[in-house]
């Protein structure tokens, strides 16, 4: 058997929480205001993150052709969560956002995983950041949630090679948001794919590696066999 690392989900919602509490201040130091952080978008992050660590805990790989409807569901659950009732009412969305998962033109599932598997020998950190904006950039994977969907991937990513996890905080909220609102506004083309995009994903990992926190990472344990 396999060891994963699993994740501090105390602390996670320790800093998510504080995030929330502080978050108007933070707010006046960004680039393009954000909403406020309900706490329904708080409950659907940690269980998010709950579901980031059963499937490192069952050792499956997320990119794996036969896994990819796992990221689906990771931007259900950040919008609406784990509920059947929530999921029946907004079914519609729901159908519509898995047809662009995977038919969209220019970023659909296929094109993140082969983005995935470009950077599959470099460090995790540069592997996160290029995924993260990758399907952050116009057009982007999703219709909605793609910065909370993204960190969960960046998070599976890191803690899959015994990173911690990506998690906003207080100290990095700034620097996150600022560059995701950049490649959020840059959209996919030959120039921007040559030099804006890589420049901004070459900052982006340098600052993943740099804002790390061990607190978000538990001690090892078993993993079970790949699913």
């Amino acid at each position: 058997m396999n060891e994963y690392n699993r994740l501090n989900l105390q602390e996670i919602q320790r800093s998510l929480r504080k995030v929330q509490r502080n978050f108007e201040s933070i707010n006046e130091k960004l680039d393009v205001r954000r909403d406020p952080l309900e706490d329904i978008i708080i409950e659907n992050m940690l269980l998010g993150y709950t579901y980031i660590d059963r499937l490192l805990g069952k050792n499956i790989n997320l990119f794996h052709r036969k896994n990819l409807h796992h990221i689906l569901e990771l931007n259900h659950i950040v919008l609406c969560g784990t509920s059947p009732k929530v999921r029946k009412e907004f079914h519609l969305h729901v159908k519509a956002t898995t047809d662009r998962f995977y038919t969209q033109k220019d970023c659909n599932i296929g094109e993140v995983v082969s983005c995935y598997k470009k950077w599959n020998n470099k460090s995790a950190w540069k592997k996160a950041a290029a995924v993260y904006i990758y399907l952050l950039s116009q057009p982007q994977l999703f219709f909605e949630g793609n910065h909370r969907t993204g960190a969960l991937i960046m998070s599976y990513i890191l803690a899959g090679a015994g990173k911690p996890p990506f998690v906003l905080s207080v100290d990095n909220a700034e620097a996150y948001f600022n560059p995701s609102t950049l490649a959020k506004l840059t959209r996919k083309s030959m120039v921007t794919k040559m030099w804006k995009l890589p420049k901004i994903q070459k900052k982006f990992a340098k600052f993943l590696k740099k804002q790390a926190m061990q607190k978000f990472l538990l001690p090892p344990k078993q993993a079970n066999q790949p699913g």
